[in-house]
């Protein structure tokens, strides 16, 4: 059988996008983000490439921030997004 090495193709993917958004468990990671626009235990809302982000739940917390990127924790229940 052929090894598909799927993670260094879905590394390299990401690498090729402007700004991306994962969600796992109660984790949400943010890359290229312009500004935090709102912050509270129960929304998030991003400005991000041409579009806001709006993340809705319960005990939302930033977990770790750079210039780039955000690690947010907590139960999310949705993410919306409002394009300019």
């Amino acid at each position: 059988m052929k090894d598909l090495h799927f993670r260094n193709y879905f590394k390299n993917f990401l690498l090729d996008l402007e700004d991306f958004i994962t969600i796992y468990d109660e984790n949400l990671h943010v890359f290229n983000y312009e500004k935090l626009v709102k912050l509270s235990e129960k929304e998030i809302i991003l400005k991000m490439n041409k579009k806001e982000v709006i993340i809705v739940g319960n005990n939302l917390k930033i977990k770790q921030m750079t210039n780039q990127e955000l690690l947010i924790i907590g139960s999310i229940l949705k993410v919306e997004f409002k394009y300019e």
